[in-house]
């Protein structure tokens, strides 16, 4: 009788853990259907379009024209410096004015995401 006890809560705990991993899949289809219907109403949009090429041509101006015409003028950019102070207890930051343009980490990640974007794409289809 014992032997049917213990058997009985295995069968049961392994039903009740088939369920579980069943309603858990139920619920990664759905997330991924959802995901799939929000994807294709972004593709159908057409300001993305604009959007993203206004993205590219501002990045691009900023990292490749942007350096060429700045470097030649007296436009001064202020850059933060951190100073460390007394021991390295004290830090502060100083502040100094450059000559030309400073491409900040920003823009580069842009970029990067915009090649991985754009030639990365074209890879997939």
């Amino acid at each position: 009788m014992l032997g049917g006890g213990v058997s009985g809560f295995v069968m049961k705990l392994i039903g009740a853990q088939m369920e579980n991993q069943a309603r858990q899949f139920e619920r990664m289809i759905g997330k991924q259907q959802a995901a799939d219907a929000s994807a294709d109403a972004a593709a159908k949009r057409d300001g993305g379009v604009l959007v993203r090429r206004f993205l590219v041509v501002s990045t691009v101006f900023a990292i490749v024209v942007a350096p060429f015409v700045f470097a030649w003028t007296d436009v001064g950019v202020s850059v933060a410096r951190d100073t460390g102070g007394f021991l390295g207890l004290f830090k502060g930051v100083k502040w100094e004015t450059i000559q030309g343009f400073v491409i900040l980490p920003e823009i580069r990640q842009t970029a990067l995401a915009i090649v991985g974007f754009y030639f990365g794409s074209s890879q997939v289809k």
